[in-house]
């Protein structure tokens, strides 16, 4: 009677390799899901579609009301922030990931740091509707959370001069396009990420992915 040989301890630690990965990525999506984009922070120590609605208004107010015959037509102010929200001038945004470089079986932790750079305390919306994580390779947007179907909401947060505030979400290294979800064959080299909140948008950000040999 033949028996089932056991598998040797190589593939063993390469199929619990494996099993682990997945849950990994499981993990991920869930936390992503979940928390990574609700708007959870750890606390230390083109504003868009509000301001285009705004600057409409403004010029159809223009526009009704009809200047004195032979007077220039005054020139429309420059749009003002509501007070006490923060101005964009006073917020700064910063794109980084948690190394520098991962390994074909590493999926990167995305990081959005928000600095008030302002002198006094203001309010910015920075929930999961205002927030976007975008990857690109030599130009190309590989991975993007705007493409992604995810609950959004507000979240209204009091800045002091001087705070900061991060929110992350692990990318599981997909092709938002096809995926959001799935892991692509991505190529391997740099790849960028910027982070937006309340359009206020972050400088690139570098780091390296091993993939596919191009």
């Amino acid at each position: 009677m033949n028996q089932r040989r056991r598998p040797s301890p190589a593939v063993y630690r390469r199929r619990q390799l494996v099993a682990a990965l997945v849950a990994v990525f499981l993990l991920a999506l869930i936390i992503w899901g979940v928390t990574g984009l609700v708007g959870l922070f750890a606390q230390e120590e083109d504003p868009s579609q509000h301001q285009q609605g705004t600057s409409q208004t403004q010029d159809d107010d223009a526009v009704a009301a009809p200047s004195p015959q032979g007077e220039a037509e005054p020139e429309t102010e420059a749009e003002e922030v509501p007070e006490g929200q923060c101005a964009p001038a006073d917020i700064e945004v910063v794109a980084s990931t948690d190394k520098e470089a991962y390994s074909t079986d590493e999926a990167p932790l995305l990081v959005m740091q928000i600095t008030h750079t302002g002198n006094e305390a203001c309010t910015l919306d920075v929930g999961t509707t205002q927030q976007a994580f975008r990857v690109s390779r030599e130009g190309r947007e590989i991975f993007t959370t705007t493409q992604c179907e995810l609950r959004g909401s507000s979240l209204e947060m009091e800045f002091a001069p001087g705070q900061i505030e991060r929110a992350q979400m692990v990318w599981p290294r997909s092709d938002s396009a096809v995926d959001c979800a799935k892991p692509a064959e991505l190529t391997g080299g740099e790849y960028q990420l910027r982070v937006s909140v309340s359009g206020i948008s972050s400088e690139p950000h570098a780091f390296e992915l091993a993939g596919v040999t191009p």
